[in-house]
Formats: structure tokens, C-alpha cells, sequence
């Protein structure tokens, strides 16, 4: 079997009571979930999720 790399590039829209985006992104960090199974050709060796914050345009 070889090694390779793939980039997934997921948009997750959500609502939030937090006033602070930082705040929904830590908690996001902190308790959400991203699940990669491996199947019966691919073995997972490792996943990272790289965050990064938007903020809507006021119109």
C-alpha cells in the first residue's frame, strides 16, 4: 500500500449563541466531531481539522 494526502475542504453553516466567533470556533474545536473510518482498501493513518472563522457582511 501507498501513503497519500487528501485535502477536504467542508463550509459549515451554524447558529450560535455565543456573542464572540472565537468562542463558537473553540467550542467547536473542543466538542464537535469528524469521523474518517477506514474502509476495506484505506486505512486511516491520521486527521487534523484546520479552522478558520468568517464573519457575515453587514448589508
Amino acid at each position: 500500500m501507498k501513503t497519500e494526502e487528501l485535502f477536504f475542504i467542508v463550509r459549515i453553516e451554524v447558529q450560535t449563541a455565543h456573542n464572540n466567533i472565537n468562542d463558537t470556533l473553540q467550542e467547536m474545536e473542543k466538542q464537535s466531531r469528524f469521523l474518517m473510518t477506514d474502509t476495506p482498501h484505506i486505512k486511516v493513518i491520521n486527521s487534523e481539522i484546520l479552522t478558520t472563522k468568517t464573519r457575515n457582511q453587514k448589508n
